[in-house]
This record gives structure tokens, C-alpha cells and sequence, in this order.
């Protein structure tokens, strides 16, 4: 079970730094517009879940 939820780990740390990096290049790159807010709000949304899955596999691999 820790192998899975390690790789689990892996795959969603991943994904957060893509969406952290996929984030900074809204942010650098866009104007002010409705679109922008609204990807910005994604990304941010992503990030915040992708952190609370890390958390929920950090308390999963704490309880083995």
C-alpha cells in the first residue's frame, strides 16, 4: 500500500508544479481580461486541490 500511495504522491506532485508553472505564464503573459482572471482562478483552484490530495496522502501513508 505505500508504494501505491508513493506513487500516487509522485503523479499529483507533478501535476502541481504544472499547474504552478502553467499559473506563473498566465500571470507573466496575460492582460487583464475576463479569460485570464477565469484561467487564473482554474490554475489556482487545481493548485489548492492538488495540495489538499498531498495532504490526504501524507495523513494515508501517516495512519499505516
Amino acid at each position: 500500500m505505500p508504494h501505491t500511495i508513493a506513487e500516487r504522491r509522485r503523479r499529483v506532485e507533478a501535476q502541481l508544479q504544472d499547474y504552478e508553472r502553467i499559473l506563473a505564464e498566465i500571470r507573466s503573459s496575460a492582460g487583464l481580461g475576463a479569460n485570464s482572471r477565469a484561467l487564473q482562478l482554474q490554475h489556482a483552484r487545481l493548485i489548492s486541490d492538488a495540495r489538499l490530495e498531498l495532504a490526504s496522502l501524507d495523513a494515508e501513508l501517516a495512519s499505516l
